[in-house]
């Protein structure tokens, strides 16, 4: 079974421990496959010993055999709850993270009591985070996620601003503030400063590594720059 093919059959796993049983179009439609894909990896899932399977008719779908699930103990409803707010779907998207994080949701879902992942998925229907400003996200999301690989794989990147010539930078991190992009890059005259990248014309992923300071911390560099705007 590929990669792919593994991880798609997890999250269904994950999915029938949330929901009980589901049917291959509530499947498909989930896991963005076709129904069909969604009969071949159950096959797949009942031939390697999965206790999994398929009813017809009115009421009909696919489950899972009683006793195949875990469970996660000690949480609070609000601690559970807190735990999507880190998701931040949105932002996931952006920095090519959405569908890692969708499966985590599931992953975490899954292992909840039923009673308790009811209480806890409520937050979306009272609490939506859109991180973009009114006029919308001004940085395509493909550079953001270049932008995001280079901070995570510690590459240089090569940076295109309105206006400004094309610059190599070492980038240390990426803060949305406000609803706008910087990033955070090794500083000329001390450790770290940030550009504001709303106006990112596009940007080149070099090859060239590069160490970052040992002791740089992104959010006590972010707290130690920004500074508070009197009201009005």
């Amino acid at each position: 079974m590929s990669r792919v093919r593994a991880a798609r059959a997890l999250e269904m796993l994950i999915l029938l421990q949330r929901h009980g049983r589901m049917t291959a179009r509530e499947l498909a439609r989930t896991l963005e496959v076709t129904e069909r894909t969604v009969l071949r990896d159950v096959e797949a899932l009942s031939e390697a010993g999965v206790p999994i399977y398929t009813t017809r008719g009115s009421g009909g779908g696919i489950a899972l055999l009683d006793g195949f699930r875990t469970h996660l103990t000690g949480f609070t409803a609000e601690e559970a709850t807190a735990l999507f707010l880190i998701g931040q779907p949105q932002l996931a998207h952006r920095l090519g993270l959405g569908v890692a994080t969708r499966n985590a949701r599931h992953k975490l879902l899954g292992a909840l009591s039923p009673a308790l992942a009811r209480q806890v998925e409520q937050l979306g229907t009272w609490f939506v985070h859109d991180p973009d400003p009114w006029t919308g996200h001004r940085v395509p999301h493909g550079e953001l996620r270049r932008l995001a690989r280079g901070v995570q794989q510690h590459r240089r990147v090569e940076i295109s601003l309105a206006g400004r010539p094309t610059v190599a930078v070492e980038p240390l991190g990426l803060v949305l503030k406000a609803g706008s992009w910087w990033l955070v890059v090794t500083g000329r005259d001390g450790p770290a400063e940030a550009l504001c990248v709303d106006d990112l014309l596009g940007l080149r992923l070099t090859r060239h590594r590069f160490t970052p300071p040992a002791d740089f911390d992104l959010a006590r560099f972010w707290a130690g720059r920004a500074t508070p705007r009197p009201d009005g």
